[in-house]
């Protein structure tokens, strides 16, 4: 076993291998392929004695490794050797987070530790989660008064609404996002916006004007995007607007065949029982590191 590196622009024959093996397991690596198909990260291949891939991770400029390891708990052993030596001859010092499935999270942390002596502070546990049509419920409809009902809508938000938006993207990292001992960082907030504006992948629901809810298509792959970012200003919860927002999006993505793929913390009990209400349900365990 071996790891290769391909850099960020992999030749066609590796990328083509590449993009195979991580579209069979996509479901629970949807922002590793994005990110390789926008060619942001730099791309390692981890080899079996046969040259087949088995295992693939990226590293970021601003240290962030995202990964897809499926077999990670059968041979976690041969794993933790190949990448203990690896990352002590890869420069990681300034690795920030660990991003993907748990196992495979787990054994790079193991190594990184082995290599580096680095331990994260903090981790969250999330539960992955698929949309099946045939398990969402029926529509529930929005909570508002008859009368407001036609001043609602839902769209995909332009670059003329960055600035009303930036109020109700603080506060859903503040609320979600961000680790107890991370900061909220305004620079970096508007940036993401700007990104998920001009990427098309931002949507928004509006009462009278006003926008009330928001979500976002986090990541693309091939046959998979992942639905993020969701979150409702507290004076107009229970009222509906997530359901309908996430059912708008829904139905958009598999209407041109995408299965859509979100993951969510286990104790947020009502981020949770919505998902179920929209057809969401549980396919595996998903952790997130931060150095």
């Amino acid at each position: 076993m071996l790891v290769l590196s391909l850099g960020k622009v992999p030749d066609a024959k590796k990328f083509s291998a590449v993009e195979s093996f991580l579209v069979r397991h996509e479901k629970s690596c949807v922002s590793l392929l994005d990110r390789i198909y926008r060619h942001e990260v730099s791309v390692y291949c981890i080899l079996g004695d046969s040259h087949e891939i088995r295992g693939i991770f990226s590293y970021s400029q601003g240290g962030q490794i995202l990964h897809c390891i499926p077999d990670a708990l059968q041979s976690y052993d041969e794993y933790l050797v190949i990448l203990r030596i690896y990352f002590s001859n890869l420069n990681i010092q300034n690795v920030f987070s660990v991003i993907g499935e748990e196992t495979g999270t787990n054994l790079i942390l193991s190594a990184i530790f082995l290599a580096t002596k680095k331990i994260p502070e903090s981790n969250q546990i999330f539960n992955l989660m698929e949309y099946n049509p045939r398990k969402e419920s029926a529509k529930a409809g929005l909570k508002v008064k008859p009368a407001r009902v036609d001043s609602v809508c839902v769209a995909n938000c332009s670059m003329k609404l960055l600035d009303a938006l930036v109020p109700i993207q603080e506060a859903y990292e503040k609320e979600e996002v961000l680790t107890l001992e991370q900061e909220f960082n305004p620079l970096m907030s508007k940036f993401g916006l700007k990104k998920s504006i001009s990427e098309k992948n931002l949507y928004a629901a509006f009462l009278s004007g006003k926008i009330v809810a928001k979500a976002a298509v986090n990541a693309s792959g091939k046959n998979c995007v992942q639905l993020g970012g969701v979150f409702t200003l507290p004076n107009y919860r229970k009222l509906g607007f997530a359901e309908f927002l996430i059912k708008k999006i829904v139905a958009e993505k598999n209407a041109v065949g995408k299965k859509i793929v979100l993951f969510v913390k286990p104790k947020n009990l009502a981020a949770v029982t919505l998902y179920k209400r929209c057809g969401f349900s549980n396919f595996g365990k998903f952790k997130i590191s931060y150095y």
